[in-house]
């Protein structure tokens, strides 16, 4: 039987499971103890509450998966409904994971705190970076390669349309720019006498922001090294998609990247 004394242990505990889930990241049963002032083994209450109650019902992934043992890095025996003595070993793991991947790609959890009337925990800057890191693992894991059409589309877009992020180059954007060190920018443009702009285009998911602002930071320098062999060169570094929160916007400020918001309805005329 749930208590009260569960409630209000789990609506403490899930915003922090929601800003690890957002982040691509496992917490430990003791991490998340500690956040929340409780023994790790009075987790398991809340945990099946979180799971029965809250994502169960409203048809959303299971977020206690992504709470793990410490030393096995895999959840404990109770964490599916209807247990895991069925699974062997092998099971249980790609279960697991599979199970964890889903809460990973789920983009309802900010919803689900709004309808519960819960805050969301703030993103440091290094949360951001964490972000970005285990964005880059989750597409590894997932065999993910190349762009999507929806970023193709945005990236021509871009090329072709360059006032919609406040440039007037002389000509068209050139798309996949390749630098002599191998790497490959979405979008450049020749500023003539203001030098060149770098533009990195993404879909709008929150690690691909946060990558693409250091893809831009990275982007720009190889343009100066380029252009400039061994001087002062102007390059402007930009940051184009169809949606772009403003924690990832102050945190492209700080190296001055330009961050670009365009609707999917205008692409897609």
């Amino acid at each position: 039987m749930t208590t009260e004394y569960s409630i209000k242990n789990a609506h403490l505990a899930l915003p922090h499971l929601v800003h690890y889930a957002k982040m691509r990241k496992t917490i430990t049963y003791g991490e998340l103890a500690k956040k929340i002032g409780l023994h790790h083994r009075a987790t398991s209450h809340l945990l099946g509450y979180i799971r029965d109650e809250i994502c169960a019902v409203r048809g959303l992934p299971l977020i206690n998966a992504i709470v793990v043992n410490q030393n096995s890095q895999l959840p404990g025996e109770g964490w599916l409904p209807g247990g895991t003595q069925h699974l062997s070993p092998d099971e249980y793991k790609r279960e697991y994971e599979k199970l964890r991947d889903e809460v990973f790609a789920c983009d309802a959890w900010d919803a689900l705190l709004q309808e519960l009337g819960l805050s969301p925990i703030p993103k440091t800057d290094d949360d951001l970076d964490d972000e970005g890191r285990a964005y880059t693992r989750y597409l590894e894991r997932k065999g993910q390669v190349g762009e999507g059409e929806s970023h193709r589309m945005l990236k021509k877009y871009v090329a072709q349309n360059p006032t919609a992020i406040g440039l007037q180059p002389r000509k068209a954007g050139e798309q996949e720019y390749l630098f002599v060190s191998g790497d490959k920018c979405d979008v450049v443009f020749d500023l003539g006498q203001n030098g060149q702009a770098v533009a990195e285009i993404k879909t709008g998911e929150r690690g691909e922001l946060v990558k693409g602002i250091y893809q831009a930071i990275k982007y720009r320098a190889l343009m100066v090294a380029e252009k400039g062999h061994g001087e002062n060169y102007p390059v402007s570094a930009h940051l184009a998609a169809y949606d772009i929160p403003d924690d990832i916007v102050a945190l492209a400020g700080k190296f001055k990247i330009q961050c670009h918001i365009i609707s999917r309805s205008v692409v897609n005329t």
